[in-house]
């Protein structure tokens, strides 16, 4: 079992663009990056990552969350697994 804290401190230290970049073609716009939405087809970006809030989020299927979740529903890893990674 993973503790709160070791969870929280990975979370921060992982960074979200750079996590969802080796699966999403991210471009930067303004403050955030946007890309095409994993988890469902589209053919303008709806998908956006913030370094700042080092979160992701889809406004075409709401699909939210940060690196360790982004790990777990686009590569099908269980929590361990992506906190690991």
């Amino acid at each position: 079992m993973i503790d709160e804290n070791s969870i929280r401190e990975v979370s921060q230290r992982s960074n979200c663009v750079t996590v969802v970049g080796r699966f999403v073609e991210l471009k930067k716009a303004g403050t955030l990056f946007k890309g095409l939405c994993p988890f469902h087809e589209e053919r303008t970006p709806s998908f956006t990552v913030s370094p700042l809030r080092n979160t992701y989020h889809c406004f075409g299927c709401g699909a939210h969350g940060d690196s360790i979740r982004f790990l777990m529903e686009v590569g099908g890893r269980q929590f361990p697994e992506a906190v690991r990674e």
